[in-house]
């Protein structure tokens, strides 16, 4: 395999027009991506991009208040806490959504010479921490080293855990993965692309979570827990002689209606939102401004395969042939777009041969009827947080209709969802979404059963190849085909069953500037401003 380099940029940051398609449907952008990336079309309304006027302040508006405020138990998308991470600590790589490729920010280049075997991380010289301090390899290492600590309880453990860190030089890391990755800087992209100042870390995580130090375009200033943060200039950014950030302040605040964030929106009372709904960025596309993309994952049931009733494929199958994804956006008037399978149907992975079965209500009953005849009757939780109440409501009526199958609903609040679902993985059945740029690393994740977080205990051997050989190759060609193999191991074993496309995208006024995205629909803080 060729040596794989991230070239250093080249044009200065801000320059030139960037969507994303990989941070996939986060806000229909229309650019197509390559093989390499997750999806293939982004929309980037005129303006978006251009240039941002120095000075000014913005109120972005966010579903929750943050937990923390650190890389390691922060939420990391973009409707969640992403915006908040990337506007104190600036990512070292990413992945751009308009060609899927990894590209360097803080870093200056992430590359590899023997197959993803080792890989070396190069950081630009010049950068310091809001504190003063400098941006070095050791403060990588010990914002990955401390990811891998159990006692941290990082949100990213599994993916530092088992890396060998040795540093070179202070702007140089050598990295061996556990085992050979050639997607490694995917992962780094997407997982570990925060670093937290030394200086904050030696106070403890949670006195870095609630006063971080990064290298971002922005400093806490002050947060009223429950309400706002409120960010301004860093005095020490690395790209303050460009004229970035152009912000003076950055104000998030937490407003978890959604039609209450559009309306505030609309009415001048904030500036911008990060939305996962077709409906309020397809509003958005007509009333205001909406940059959207579309990405892999999308929402679907997630069922847990180590418990009944669905550790029996024929239950799984009875609950898939029962519901019509295509009813959900026609009875909710959501503006979903119905899933074929967990790959968005534009993203250039996607099998139009490995599709989820039609819904077939005679079939369904049958496989109720026969499973109850056994003593094996389909009654289940189904565990959801409580945004996705409508459309677990909407579930719950039509499967009244059969015989056999009983569903209860379970209304969580978000963090008390994560700890069932994702932590504890007490569950039966439970309502999740992905927001997926590539499908590396998150559906080896999710998937192979080596996983520690394939929450709900899928064991597919033709699944297990599939990623390994995905994660084993960087041609396009060889990891189409091996994700191509990996939809008809899902449409046939049904570990989920997905009933909405992914998409995600940012809802903002016509003031706005600079609105460019990356991964899965996060925005580079440094060029968001005003107009002119």
């Amino acid at each position: 395999m060729p040596l794989r380099r991230i070239p250093a940029r080249r044009r200065a940051p801000g320059a030139g027009t960037r969507t994303r398609a990989a941070a996939a449907a986060c806000a229909a952008l229309a650019i197509a991506l390559t093989a390499c990336g997750g999806s293939d079309k982004a929309k980037s309304p005129a303006g978006a991009t251009q240039e941002a006027k120095a000075g000014g302040s913005l109120t972005m508006l966010a579903l929750s208040d943050s937990r923390a405020l650190d890389p390691f138990t922060a939420s990391g998308v973009a409707v969640a806490d992403e915006p908040r991470l990337a506007a104190l600590y600036d990512p070292l790589v990413y992945l751009d959504p308009t060609d899927g490729s990894v590209k360097p920010h803080l870093a200056e280049s992430l590359t590899t010479a023997d197959r993803g075997a080792t890989w070396t991380l190069k950081l630009r010289a010049g950068v310091k921490f809001s504190d003063g301090t400098d941006f070095t390899a050791d403060a990588v290492k010990l914002t990955w080293e401390t990811h891998a600590k159990p006692e941290t309880r990082s949100t990213q453990t599994s993916y530092a855990t088992g890396l060998a860190l040795r540093v070179v030089d202070p702007l140089t890391v050598e990295i061996t993965p556990k085992s050979a990755n050639p997607n490694f800087d995917r992962l780094v992209a997407t997982r570990l692309t925060y670093i937290a100042a030394p200086s904050a870390l030696a106070k403890g995580v949670a006195e870095a979570g609630a006063k971080p130090v990064g290298a971002g375009p922005f400093v806490l200033q002050s947060w009223t827990r429950g309400s706002e943060q409120v960010f301004v200039r860093n005095p020490n950014y690395w790209q303050k002689d460009k004229g970035l950030p152009k912000l003076d302040k950055l104000t998030i605040k937490a407003v978890q209606d959604r039609e209450q964030q559009y309306t505030t929106v609309k009415a001048g009372g904030a500036d911008l939102v990060p939305s996962s709904y077709p409906d309020y960025l397809d509003r958005a596309a007509k009333e205001l401004r909406v940059a959207q993309l579309s990405l892999i994952g999308g929402q679907h049931i997630a069922f847990n395969l180590r418990q009944a009733p669905f550790d029996d494929i024929r239950a799984r199958r009875a609950l898939a042939l029962a519901l019509d994804p295509t009813e959900v956006p026609k009875a909710l008037g959501n503006g979903f777009v119905p899933a074929k399978n967990f790959f968005n149907h534009s993203s250039p992975f996607f099998d139009p041969s490995a599709t989820q079965a039609a819904q077939n209500e005679k079939e369904a009953q049958r496989l109720f009827d026969e499973l109850a005849a056994e003593g094996k009757k389909v009654d289940f939780t189904y565990t959801i947080s409580q945004t996705g109440i409508k459309v677990a409501e909407l579930m719950k009526s039509r499967l009244d209709q059969y015989r056999n199958v009983s569903m209860r609903i379970e209304p969580l609040d978000i963090a008390a969802f994560v700890m069932k679902f994702n932590v504890q993985r007490n569950f039966q059945a439970g309502q999740y979404q992905s927001w997926l740029p590539d499908p590396e690393p998150e559906m080896w994740s999710l998937f192979h059963s080596a996983s520690p977080l394939n929450q709900n205990g899928w064991k597919n051997a033709q699944a297990d190849k599939a990623l390994d050989d995905a994660r084993a190759s960087t041609d396009p060609a060889v990891r189409k085909q091996a994700y191509a193999t990996l939809q008809k191991a899902m449409a046939e074993d049904l570990p989920v069953w997905v009933y909405a496309e992914s998409t995600i995208g940012i809802i903002y006024a016509e003031r706005v500037t600079g609105v460019q995205m990356y991964n899965a629909g996060s925005l580079f803080m440094d060029r968001l401003g005003l107009s002119g």
